[in-house]
């Protein structure tokens, strides 16, 4: 066998793994979309269209801006979520989609909105529904360059259970297709790389 027969055999296998690892997302991973989800989120900015592909794969599209990401699971609790995250890194500040997906846990409803209060003063106004579906979503502009985005899709849970309801909520602006969230979840076990913070109020939606 010749060397570049060899390389081309060990590229194979490579993809082969790779497909594989990601194929099959680990039962210690507190991600929100599954495969062939779609959730449409009608956000103070834009629509944004976010679609759960193999493994942990995420298709991210708006007006004019389309983004394809592998995120990448957490190993520790950051700020409460074990799920999965894309940094974007880059050479350059323009033109990057930053990603947290994950799911949250909380004793009450109360800090439920305060921890959405909280997430506010960065993303500005929050989009989310009754059943604790919350998403954050900024676009920060680049002088020169495409605008940065960063989109946060995280399940509430309230006393390991989706809430019926929450204050401020509006189910008008989130739609999903192709799969549910789970009604029931467990935190799991993990170490905590940084302790999540509640602001001292409620969020209360604008007028």
């Amino acid at each position: 066998m010749t060397a570049v027969k060899i390389q081309l055999v060990l590229l194979s296998l490579c993809l082969i793994i790779s497909c594989n690892t990601n194929s099959v997302p680990s039962l210690s991973i507190e991600s929100v979309l599954s495969e062939g989800m779609k959730i449409i989120v009608h956000t103070p900015i834009e629509t944004v269209t976010i679609e759960g592909k193999q493994g942990f794969a995420r298709s991210y599209s708006g007006q004019n801006w389309s983004k394809i990401s592998v995120l990448m699971p957490r190993k520790t609790r950051w700020y409460g979520s074990l799920g999965l995250y894309d940094p974007a890194e880059s050479n350059s500040p323009g033109d990057r989609l930053l990603i947290d997906e994950g799911k949250h846990f909380f004793q009450s409803e109360s800090e439920a909105l305060r921890y959405i209060q909280y997430l506010s003063a960065y993303y500005g106004p929050m989009t989310y529904n009754n059943s604790g579906l919350v998403i954050g979503y900024k676009v920060i502009d680049i002088p020169k360059e495409k605008p940065t985005r960063s989109l946060t899709i995280w399940q509430f849970y309230i006393n390991n259970m989706k809430p019926k309801s929450l204050r401020g909520a509006n189910d008008r602006n989130i739609a999903i297709t192709g799969g549910t969230i789970p009604n029931n979840a467990i935190p799991i076990n993990a170490p905590v790389g940084y302790e999540r913070t509640l602001a001292d109020k409620e969020y209360s939606p604008s007028k």
